[in-house]
C-alpha cells in the first residue's frame, strides 16, 4: 500500500478532495441561481425587465485608462465585460461599428472592465480593438449598485432620461445592438 494515498479510515484522499470540489461548485451554483433570483427577471433570451421599483441608473464614478476620474450622467449604454471573456470579446467589434456609426448623434457607450488581474492587459486590449469609446476600471461598489451584475457580459440601454430601458445579458450582435441603440437615441 503506498502511503499517503489512504485516509485512517481507507477512503483515499484524491477521491475525497474530487467529492468536496465537486459539494463547493454545487452549493456556489446554487448560490448564484439564487442571487439571480433575487434580482432581475429573464424575459426572453439575453434580455432582461429591471427589478420593480427605480428604473434610473445608480450613478458611479471610476477612473478611466488614463486615471482620470469619470461620474455617470444620463448615458446611452454601459457595457460590463473583461478582456479575458470570450463572449465579451466577439461583441466588441460591433460595439465599436456602431458606436462610430451614432456617436456623431449624441450616442455615448461606456465599457466597465471588470479585470482584477488582467487589469494590466487592458490598454493593449483596446489599442488591438480599435475602441474609440470610453473604458473605466469597475469595481464591486459599481457592479453591485446595478443588480448585482454576475455574468458578463451584461449591457444597460439607460434613455436621455437616465431611466434603464433595457438590460442584455450575455452576447449581444451588432445588428440587435444597433436595434437597441436607435430606440435610444
Amino acid at each position: 500500500m503506498k502511503r499517503g494515498t489512504l485516509s485512517r479510515n481507507g477512503i483515499g484522499a484524491v477521491p475525497l478532495v474530487l467529492a468536496l470540489v465537486v459539494l463547493l461548485v454545487g452549493v456556489l451554483l446554487l448560490y448564484r441561481n439564487w442571487q439571480q433570483g433575487q434580482g432581475v427577471t429573464k424575459v426572453e433570451t439575453g434580455t432582461t425587465a429591471w427589478p420593480s421599483g427605480s428604473r434610473t441608473a445608480p450613478a458611479f464614478s471610476l477612473k478611466d485608462t488614463n486615471g482620470n476620474f469619470f461620474s455617470s450622467a444620463q448615458l446611452a449604454v454601459i457595457n460590463f465585460f473583461a478582456t479575458w471573456c470570450p463572449p465579451c470579446r466577439e461583441e466588441i467589434p460591433g460595439f465599436v461599428e456602431v458606436y462610430n456609426k451614432h456617436k456623431e448623434n449624441g450616442f455615448e457607450l461606456i465599457g466597465i472592465s471588470l479585470d482584477t488581474d488582467t487589469r494590466g492587459n487592458l490598454p493593449g486590449f483596446l489599442m488591438s480593438n480599435k475602441i474609440g469609446y470610453r473604458i473605466l476600471y469597475g469595481d464591486l461598489a459599481t457592479a453591485r449598485a446595478y443588480g448585482g451584475v454576475s455574468s458578463i457580459p451584461t449591457t444597460f440601454f439607460v434613455g436621455k432620461d437616465g431611466e434603464i430601458k433595457n438590460v442584455h445579458i450575455g452576447y449581444i450582435d451588432k445588428d440587435a445592438f444597433d436595434k437597441e441603440v436607435q430606440k435610444l437615441l
